[in-house]
């Protein structure tokens, strides 16, 4: 076979052992705009008293003989962003402290809603190096007015604001985070400080959770949270922002709810929370994580009414969620075979850990449900398949447990069995529908880890339920795709695309459909179109995320006619404009793995009628792919 061929050949079977598996699924903010900003170079706050820290020690905060400098970084006891960069402003701490700079460095915590003991525990926890003061009547807070935490703050010798906004460009915004920091702000404005000049910028838009100040319930407001708000927050919150589970922190009451009432606003107005990417209205799927233009409007009007309670009467009882395995008890349990430790920082970790299966034939897999071992951290996850021993193999030759990659697995799959992001629930194939899993097999448990801020370890588990063998019609379940590893993106095209189709050979229903792009990518939608003209939409997602990738079963299975063309375009960013470039300047991209790489991949997750149907159609839909490497690559429209 010619050597292109066999590259293709490997590279479709790779790919066609993802199955409906994909990255699943950081954090961030809007941006602020100038007028919401006090002015810096106008600014000089009133700081002509003292606070303690969660020690007790006193610290002035007024200009003394000296000092040189003055920094303050409002800080939050829940919010990741601001945890996250507790070790970055140990190390600015530290770095000053050393350099004798006469610079006073102190972290502030100003929530009303978090007390003093809260607080020391939080150091403790963190390990936070620097003191952090504990700002009980908000006299900081107001001298200052912070937007968000973290937000750092910057003064001279003069007691002059000199900078204020974020800690450095890590995150562009909710959700995006950058591999690493190009842009060191206060860094650089410690620094111009100390060198006797004003920092450029003296501001710019700091990226977290936006600071919450005590509210002032109006007593006859019309939305309450007891009527309207609460049965929101436990319809589509509460799965994940509950004590034990993987959101930073939990809404199951009013004291929580309101605390945050202005965070909350935030994120559901922008669509940035429930998590759930696709549009509305364009295809339709199972445990679908997106609330109403009605609800978003009723939580922003209690909201402006400063978030009233309501009358007790009217709240709901409260939701019941399982603490054992959600889909029941497996058939069988697989666990990572040692703890792996997470670093408090640093980039995001993909790791994969290799499990034997040892189960003794071939089963068809209904459901692979995971278990975060430590839901802090697991950002998600994908199940793969391995015959070959390769995984074991890269396993041995990394040291401690597991073995790292980006992307793919680093290995070809004999298959995949599903993923885990947060948020979702067990999808169970129906009408006896299976992904195959061979006898023998190793799991290959691929987990994306996000650094909190502090030390983690976890030990995750994933649990699987087999096709019954009494079920009377079981069916293998495959993934059929549009792939084209044609790409060429240019350094600096902001707007690049790519399109490919496939038409199908005969009756095949469609069960589920998962897109596949990396750093680049920023929109992919898929359709199709049957023999007499009807389009059927499939999926589009405009603010594509490698990060919040997943895996969509359709609500209803799509049955679709011998003759239907399936199409798929993509868009891609590969400017200096895309904060999730990872590369600085721009680079030619093409085909590839690794984390500067790209893709243009849509798995569809298919059955067939007849059992030898499947086959066929995985060998024609190779075929097809093939061919449309021998012609050029297809630009989308």
């Amino acid at each position: 076979m010619h050597s292109s061929g066999v590259r293709f050949r490997r590279l479709v079977l790779q790919c066609l052992a993802v199955l409906s598996a994909a990255a699943c699924l950081a954090n961030g903010s809007r941006s602020i705009r100038a007028e919401e900003q006090a002015s810096p170079d106008a600014a000089r706050p009133s700081l002509d008293f003292s606070l303690l820290d969660t020690s007790g020690r006193i610290h002035s905060l007024r200009t003394e003989p000296g000092r040189t400098g003055l920094v303050c970084v409002f800080l939050g006891t829940e919010c990741p962003i601001a945890n996250g960069y507790i070790p970055e402003l140990n190390r600015q701490y530290s770095a000053l402290r050393d350099s004798q700079a006469g610079f006073a460095f102190f972290g502030v915590i100003s929530d009303p809603h978090i007390s003093r003991s809260e607080a020391a525990q939080h150091v403790e926890k963190f390990k936070i190096q620097f003191p952090l003061l504990f700002d009980a009547s908000g006299l900081l807070a107001q001298a200052l007015k912070p937007t968000h935490t973290p937000e750092a703050f910057v003064l001279d010798a003069a007691g002059n604001l000199a900078y204020r906004g974020r800690i450095d460009d890590l995150y562009a915004n909710l959700g995006k985070k950058r591999t690493e920091a190009s842009m060191h702000d206060l860094a650089d404005a410690i620094a111009a400080v100390r060198q006797g000049r004003a920092p450029v910028p003296a501001h710019t838009a700091p990226v977290g959770c936006l600071f919450e100040s005590r509210f002032q319930p109006a007593a006859d407001a019309k939305v309450t949270y007891t009527r309207d708000i609460a049965p929101i927050v436990q319809a589509n919150c509460m799965k994940c922002h509950r004590d034990g589970e993987v959101a930073p922190f939990p809404l199951t009451s009013y004291a929580d709810t309101s605390k945050r009432a202005r965070q909350i606003a935030h994120v559901v107005s922008m669509r940035f929370m429930p998590p759930w990417k696709p549009e509305p209205d364009y295809g339709h799927f199972i445990d679908e994580r997106r609330l109403t233009d009605r609800e978003v409007a009723l939580i922003e009007a209690w909201v402006d009414a400063d978030a009233p309670e309501g009358n007790p009467a009217d709240l709901p009882p409260p939701p019941k969620f399982s603490d054992g395995w959600q889909a029941g008890e497996p058939d069988l349990i697989i666990k990572m075979e040692e703890p792996f430790e997470v670093p408090a920082d640093g980039r995001d970790v993909f790791r994969n850990f290799v499990i034997p299966s040892g189960i003794l034939e071939d089963r068809l897999v209904s459901t692979a449900e995971f278990r975060p071992g430590n839901r802090r951290v697991v950002h998600h996850s994908i199940f793969y398949l391995d015959i070959s021993g390769v995984a074991r193999k890269k396993d041995a030759a990394d040291p401690g447990p597991g073995y790292g990659s980006f992307g793919g697995p680093g290995f070809i799959p004999s298959g995949a069995i599903g993923g885990w992001a947060p948020g979702g629930t067990p999808q169970v194939l129906r009408d006896g529908m299976g992904r195959p899993m061979q006898k023998n097999c190793d799991v290959v448990v691929q987990i994306h880890y996000h650094p909190t801020g502090k030390p983690e370890v976890d030990q995750s588990s994933v649990g699987i339920h087999f096709v019954k063998p009494a079920e009377k019609n079981p069916k293998a379940a495959a993934a059929i795709m549009v792939i084209d590893r044609r790409l060429y993106i240019p350094a600096g095209d902001d707007d690049f695309r790519m399109a490919g189709s496939y038409t199908l050979p005969f009756d095949v229903t469609f069960v589920g459909i998962t897109p596949h792009m990396h750093l680049l990518g920023r929109e992919m939608k898929a359709w199709a179109t049957l023999p007499d003209g009807t389009v059927e939409p499939l999926i589009w997602i405009k603010d594509w995320n490698f990060n919040w990738q997943d895996q969509y079963q359709f609500a209803t299975p799509l049955r679709f006619p011998k003759g239907t063309r399936i199409d798929v375009t993509a868009r891609y960013d590969n400017s200096p404009g895309n904060p999730l470039n990872p590369n600085s300047p721009p680079q030619v991209v093409t085909w590839g793995e690794q984390t500067p790489d790209e893709m243009f991949i849509c798995f569809f997750l298919v059955s067939t009628d007849q059992p030898q149907q499947l086959p066929a159609l995985i060998f024609d839909n190779f075929r097809a792919m093939g061919a449309a490497l021998r012609k050029p690559a297809k630009p989308s429209e």
